[in-house]
């Protein structure tokens, strides 16, 4: 299995402290995918098998972002120890140069120094002292270049863990679209009408608008769901967020062209899996205003979370999920991305109570993990 070789690469890039988190997160990525498969073994009904699909993709994502994090930290590593070997290689082979001429030293050579022979020799005899420490300072500059030598190994390894992890996971991704298509649609909430609320969204002026419209509309959540998403608010504070990787901007700050928006921008790998924070209804899943395909889940009455950005949907219009169910993936990437650094994607993502946007810091537990 490919995400035990991800773990083998991490282990071995804790060398230096520096290394020690990609290599726990990594262990228990390993962990956790040990669990979803055993699960997916035993699963006998299809919801069963979506759960532990859903805990298999999430895992190889943990895996691999951990992954991608020890193969940064031990270029960075090797570019540091070359640095150093450089700057010190220099002055260490010319004094190495020196103290081989001082050992040759014969009678005939100590004659020609300018300042006589007892110049000479003592000059020979000062370098003799420092001969310990310097063969000290050698053997220490080999451990050096052998240190640059197994970081080169694991980072090519590591590139071609990453790079069979990535087509792992893409598979294991399919598989889990495949089984949502298999099972068919969950039950749904009849108050929104999957064709009306496509209609609004077509006519949508913007983000806003619809969220506004949605709100408008009143809540779905009538006194025969309230069991599917009591204990919304108690959790405050310690949702997940949707969708794993680094928060790049925050609540009403302005993005790079500095328009400020009331959501986050969180950085995430191609293709990955965004799912439910918490149970609820799927007020939307569709495209909207030329921002690609969005999802908007109302999990509790009068509060909604916006997901926009999102590649592949899993889910439709109405549908009541329970939480941790998967709504989409993430787009994938165009061209290469099995580098250390390969580039990613960014979910946009809201949250809006009566209506009116509300900072998810208050009520997520953002990280900075990186993508």
């Amino acid at each position: 299995m490919t995400i035990w070789r991800a773990i083998c690469l991490a282990v071995a890039l804790c060398a230096t402290p520096a290394l020690a988190d990609p290599a726990t997160r990594a262990l228990e990525a390993a962990r956790a995918l040990e669990a979803a498969t055993e699960a997916l073994q035993a699963a006998t009904r299809q919801s069963d098998r979506i759960d532990a699909l859903t805990a298999t993709v999430q895992a190889y994502e943990t895996g691999l972002a951990a992954l991608r994090e020890g193969l940064r930290e031990a270029q960075l590593a090797e570019a540091a120890q070359a640095r150093l070997v450089s700057e010190r290689g220099g002055d260490l082979s010319r004094l190495l140069a020196v103290l081989m001429a001082t050992a040759s030293l014969d009678d005939g050579s100590v004659l020609v120094h300018p300042e006589g022979a007892l110049a000479a020799a003592r000059a020979g005899l000062s370098l003799r002292d420092v001969a310990p420490a310097l063969t000290d300072e050698v053997a220490e500059l080999r451990e050096q270049l052998e240190d640059i030598a197994a970081l080169r190994r694991a980072r090519q390894y590591g590139l071609l863990a990453l790079e069979q992890g990535l087509a792992t996971a893409q598979e294991a991704r399919t598989t889990l679209s495949q089984a949502i298509a298999e099972r068919g649609p969950l039950p749904k909430n009849l108050s929104d009408d999957p064709d009306a609320m496509a209609a609004l969204a077509a006519s949508a002026a913007s983000l806003d608008a619809f969220a506004q419209d949605l709100a408008a509309r009143g809540s779905v959540l009538g006194a025969g769901n309230t069991s599917s998403i009591r204990g919304f608010r108690d959790a405050q504070g310690q949702l997940a967020l949707p969708v794993r990787g680094t928060v790049l901007r925050a609540f009403n700050a302005p993005d790079p062209t500095g328009v400020v928006r009331p959501g986050l921008d969180i950085a995430t790998l191609p293709d990955a899996l965004v799912s439910a924070p918490w149970a609820g209804t799927v007020r939307y899943a569709g495209p909207l205003a030329g921002r690609g395909q969005v999802v908007i889940l109302e999990p509790d009455e009068d509060i909604l979370l916006v997901m926009v950005g999102l590649g592949e949907l899993l889910v439709e219009t109405a549908e009541i999920l329970p939480a941790g169910a998967p709504l989409g993936t993430m787009p994938a990437q165009s061209g290469d991305d099995s580098g250390a650094g390969g580039r990613g994607q960014t979910l946009y993502f809201e949250m809006r109570e009566q209506g009116n946007p509300i900072d998810p810091a208050a009520w997520f537990a953002l990280t900075g993990a990186r993508p």
